[in-house]
């Protein structure tokens, strides 16, 4: 019996996958529009700070607080951040700009690969598509994401503005030229991946409607909070709130489902993702949140005992520690999460 054009497959659930996965992204727009039209500036960085911070601090919570965890990764999550945190220092001390085109570019890339590993989720659990279909929806990934940064008014402010500052000569017509030649290729992919999503279908594979549902919902805030609006911080805001929020959903029932799989299992994770504990984990947030603040404001001058003195210079300080976890967490999030990992499909 050959097998359904569609198989309906969730991440989670059907009530958490519609909530997390599919409205959170026009809610995220609604908010951050709202937000930027009655909330001062500060409001919206403390909004994209008390989601951000949580979501690195789960990441080290599972990998450090896990037993199974840190010995499957040991000598990554040793020298991992070492190795890092060295590199922010010395890269903000003779190549800060480097270091902002490294955070800038590896967050994008981070961005984006997190929609695609929860479309891999949908196809996996779905059994849906085929061999390709995971190169397929990489594909699609860069080049529709590439297309954003490029052809946006937001982005491409940025990117002729930074090119203008290195005496990188690029006129009006070179620059349409090129978003231009972007829109043709994104639209000409588009086809491609149609037709391959018709050719799954008439070789007998299914498809999982969820994961262009999904893909959809994420496009769409990207696209229409990069097109509409001048502002960076409302992009920034719907952005934080969609990639925290379903990073922090995803990695809460993870646990929870490798927990009931493995009872015995010891994990600080196992303890927090238990109901009657969810409190405990609030708090921890609102802690790490809070230390995070006091570190890159400037408040603990002192704290290198004079050894290391911050003084006029805590600002690189500070920025240089705000890149190191940064760098940490994607790199991090790009070996952990592969879904065709045995030990990975446990949680999912």
């Amino acid at each position: 019996m050959p097998n359904p054009a569609f198989q309906v497959a969730y991440v989670i659930d059907r009530r958490n996958d519609i909530l997390w996965f599919l409205a959170l992204p026009f809610a995220a727009v609604l908010f951050a529009v709202f937000a930027q039209q009655n909330l001062p500036g500060g409001a919206l960085v403390g909004v994209t700070l008390w989601i951000t911070v949580p979501h690195f601090m789960l990441t080290g919570v599972r990998l450090y607080g896990t037993p199974e965890e840190y010995s499957r990764w040991r000598d990554r999550l040793v020298w991992s951040p070492v190795l890092l945190i060295g590199l922010a220092f010395v890269l903000i001390k003779y190549a800060p700009l480097t270091l902002v085109l490294l955070i800038l570019l590896w967050d994008h890339q981070h961005s984006f690969m997190q929609q695609h590993g929860f479309a891999r989720i949908y196809d996996r659990k779905a059994g849906a598509g085929s061999l390709s279909t995971k190169n397929f929806d990489l594909a699609f990934n860069w080049i529709f994401f590439g297309n954003m940064l490029i052809v946006s008014p937001l982005f491409s402010t940025i990117w002729v503005s930074m090119l203008h500052q290195w005496r990188i000569p690029i006129g009006a017509e070179s620059v349409e030229m090129i978003q231009s030649v972007s829109w043709v290729i994104t639209a000409v992919y588009g086809l491609v991946y149609v037709a391959h999503a018709v050719y799954c279908v008439r070789q007998g594979h299914s498809l999982n409607p969820l994961k262009y549902l999904f893909l959809l919902a994420s496009y769409f805030l990207w696209y229409y909070t990069s097109f509409t609006s001048e502002y960076l911080m409302v992009y920034a805001v719907a952005h934080r709130i969609m990639h925290g929020v379903q990073y922090n959903v995803m990695i809460y029932y993870f646990n929870k489902h490798l927990s009931e799989r493995n009872p015995e299992h010891p994990s600080l994770l196992r303890y927090l993702a238990q109901p009657q504990n969810i409190v405990v984990g609030i708090l921890l947030c609102v802690a790490c949140t809070i230390v995070w603040v006091v570190l890159t404001e400037g408040h603990l001058r002192d704290l290198g005992f004079g050894f290391v003195g911050f003084g006029g210079n805590f600002d690189l300080f500070s920025f240089s520690l705000i890149s190191s976890v940064a760098m940490i967490h994607y790199w991090f999030d790009a070996f952990i999460w592969k879904t065709r990992q045995p030990e990975i499909q446990k949680g999912l």
